[in-house]
């Protein structure tokens, strides 16, 4: 049999017991009034982690092998990867199985989901970040009115600038509903606006706070916004940031001799 399909589910059962462990050395009585479970399940758990040559008898109580510290650190690593992309398993299930997602994007990520009680809090989530950001990046699938007023104000008060990569029926949108507000933010200098040659698999942001870099992930199902997603992790920041110049290289220059929008 696998090591694996031993270790995890040992460390599965007794994961709280091994988070103690992994703090130091902890005598069984510590364990049993920390953890609030009885003397003899601590017994059986100590016995059977003793046995696999995870745990051994250390002066002061029990502690990790060095095996058992070493294999623990990475079912803990694997427990907290796995838990971010199941928290966003609802967000992903509006995405193609082939979308170029890495787990790097998810893992450590806040997700935000419209609610029956809440059903605009993705949007709501979103605009505050567009009010914080001194620069953002966006590329767009699909066009929000909401975030378009958001945008407007930030850059109008000259304390935004945005360089927006619109795919081909957002930039037709954009120029047939809200051609004077475009033309306003150009002129204003806080706006780049180009087309997409490609569309993107999802729409985001990258959002500059500061000192702070953030990626804003927006997926829309069938009836809008499916959820909202945001990763400060410079892993998720590297992706997002090497996925925009990517399709921004790519783009049309726009809305060049589009009377709706250029003066």
């Amino acid at each position: 049999m696998p090591v694996v399909t031993k270790i995890l589910p040992l460390f599965a059962r007794r994961e709280q017991l091994l988070e103690q462990l992994h703090g130091g050395t902890r005598s069984k009585t510590t364990l049993a009034e920390t953890l609030d479970i009885s003397r003899s399940t601590v017994d059986r758990s100590v016995r059977t982690l003793t046995t696999a040559g995870m745990v051994k008898r250390q002066q002061g109580g029990y502690g990790f092998t060095l095996t058992g510290r070493l294999l623990y650190e990475e079912f803990r690593s694997f427990s907290e990867r796995a838990e971010s992309l199941a928290t966003a398993q609802r967000l992903l299930s509006s995405l193609p199985a082939d979308t170029e997602l890495p787990p790097e994007v998810i893992v450590g990520s806040t997700v935000t989901y419209p609610e029956s009680t809440a059903p605009y809090r993705p949007m709501e989530r979103h605009v505050e970040m567009i009010r914080r950001a001194d620069e953002v990046d966006l590329l767009a699938t699909t066009v929000a009115p909401r975030f378009i007023d958001a945008y407007r104000e930030q850059v109008l008060n000259g304390e935004l600038t945005l360089r927006a990569g619109l795919s081909p029926s957002v930039a037709e949108r954009v120029a047939t509903n809200h051609g004077e507000t475009a033309r306003e933010m150009i002129a204003a200098g806080g706006l780049t606006l180009r087309e997409l040659d490609q569309r993107p698999p999802f729409s985001f942001t990258l959002s500059r706070v500061g000192d702070t870099e953030y990626l804003s992930l927006l997926v829309y199902g069938t009836e809008g916004l499916n959820g909202y997603l945001v990763n400060e992790r410079p892993e998720a920041v590297a992706f997002a940031t090497e996925l925009f110049e990517r399709y921004w290289a790519e783009t049309t220059a726009w809305p060049a001799g589009d009377s709706r929008v250029s003066s």
